[in-house]
């Protein structure tokens, strides 16, 4: 007994015949070739034939369809199917030994056109199976073909509407394949002018080099964006920033260049860098003609001293005179730093602490210990910072070593997250009458309280034979 192709599974075939012998020898073929690896319905017309198509629960695999039947004649009933079931497979089986009609129906979309009396069962079988197996390769590739045309379709659109010129061009030859709208729009070329391009007739010469090299990183795989010069056809310069991406198409290593124009962006970009610049110099000039005009009143109270023959007068005269240097250092350390905002507190408490030794004449009797890391203070709390502490180290160099051939006067701070804390001090005779002391209230505690709460700050003083500390502690922000 001759063998046969196996199905994979049951597959369900109606046979579309009128002539009940013809139906039962193919019934009979197809047991005799597949057993039950197929399900075999039939009927005698198109259109009882498509009433079974249209209930059939799960679909039909494949129709074996004869082309003269008592409602059809020819391939008008193989037309009425494929139109309403275009997915399954029909086999013409007709005792018409027409070439020209097999042809056609074959043309037309049929997988096999059989002649009844010249096939048998393993030939039946055979088409049948070739058929669906045929049917669902195509419907497949189609699928893959559709699936391809939707992907290319989405690439087109967002190719043609990327709102920034797109090249495409071969990377061995540089000539371009492929532009989009806004290339002609950026660089002013027709399309037929853009097709005759190269990739290297929009660079300039001076950038050879750089675009050599910016060619060979697309060889290891670098796609990072580079600034560069391109000329547009009538010769103007325009900055860009190109991202390209390399890849293989067809045998041909492709480039696809985005192309940004950032001309503007840079104009805008220097002429804000330019305005800052202009600013800087402008705070550096209000600095330095603050700090100057501080120092001039500082000058007058220095001369108004040498006239004064009170003794009383002469020194409140130099307590304001340091009072009023300790706001034009502020000034003085902004115009000579990069950072026009904040002022480095190490170098402002040295300069400060010279200054007053300097004016009290201390020499080396008071050694003083400054432990500030690298801590910047902006303005507003650099200079009521400043006058505490101006106001603080006058009272010790003032009071704190009437009793003492020697002493030390320090200067701690540091900062813990957003929190500076701040200790000064020394360690002379330390306040006597505390109590009374800040009863009364001078000039130099009152001010220290004012400006600990400008700065929103905790005061503590602690003071006793061992000295004087003063602790402060406030928020940056």
């Amino acid at each position: 007994m001759q063998t046969f192709p196996p199905l994979v599974k049951t597959k369900r075939i109606l046979v579309i015949e009128d002539n009940p012998a013809d139906s039962r020898l193919i019934d009979l073929y197809l047991q005799d070739a597949a057993g039950n690896e197929l399900e075999t319905s039939f009927a005698q017309t198109v259109g009882s034939g498509l009433e079974q198509l249209r209930t059939s629960f799960g679909g039909l695999d494949c129709i074996v369809l004869d082309l003269s039947l008592p409602d059809s004649f020819g391939l008008d009933g193989f037309d009425a199917i494929r139109l309403e079931f275009p997915r399954i497979p029909i086999v013409i089986c007709s005792g018409s030994e027409d070439s020209g009609l097999a042809t056609e129906a074959l043309k037309a979309g049929a997988q096999d056109y059989l002649i009844k009396g010249r096939f048998d069962p393993y030939l039946l079988h055979r088409s049948i199976l070739y058929a669906i197996e045929r049917n669902e390769f195509l419907f497949r590739l189609n699928e893959q073909a559709a699936t391809i045309r939707d992907s290319e379709e989405r690439y087109r659109l967002l190719f043609e509407n990327n709102p920034h010129a797109v090249w495409v061009y071969d990377y061995e030859t540089l000539e371009v394949i492929d532009a989009n709208q806004e290339v002609e729009k950026l660089y002013e070329y027709s399309w037929e002018e853009v097709r005759r391009l190269a990739i290297s007739d929009i660079r300039i010469s001076s950038e050879a080099q750089k675009a050599m090299e910016d060619h060979m990183r697309l060889k290891s795989g670098k796609n990072h964006p580079i600034a560069s010069v391109h000329r547009k056809k009538n010769g103007e310069l325009i900055l860009v920033e190109v991202t390209s991406y390399k890849f293989r198409l067809r045998n041909r290593e492709i480039v696809l260049a985005i192309v940004v124009d950032i001309t503007k962006w840079k104009q805008a970009e220097e002429s804000l860098r330019e305005s800052i610049r202009d600013k800087e110099i402008l705070l550096q000039e209000i600095h330095h003609r603050v700090k100057n005009n501080l120092q001039i009143m500082a000058s007058l109270l220095n001369l108004q001293t040498n006239y004064a023959k009170n003794k009383v007068v002469i020194r409140e005269l130099k307590d304001t005179e340091s009072r009023i240097y300790s706001m034009s250092l502020v000034h003085n350390e902004l115009y000579n730093s990069k950072n026009l905002a904040e002022v480095n507190l190490r170098s402002y408490v040295d300069k400060l602490l010279d200054n007053l030794w300097n004016v009290y004449g201390t020499g080396e009797k008071i050694q003083r210990k400054v432990d500030v890391g690298e801590l910047s203070l902006e303005v507003e709390k650099a200079i009521p910072l400043g006058m505490i502490l101006n106001e603080i180290a006058t009272n010790s160099l003032k009071y704190a070593y009437h009793r003492k051939n020697s002493g030390t006067f320090f200067v701690s701070a540091g900062r813990e997250g957003n929190i500076v804390k701040l200790e000064i001090g020394d360690n002379g005779q330390g306040i006597r009458n505390l109590s009374e002391v800040e009863q009364k209230e001078t000039l130099g505690l009152q001010l220290v309280k004012i400006l600990a709460k400008q700065l929103k700050a905790g005061l503590d003083l602690n003071t006793g034979e061992w000295g004087t500390r003063f602790a402060l502690e406030f928020s940056l922000d």
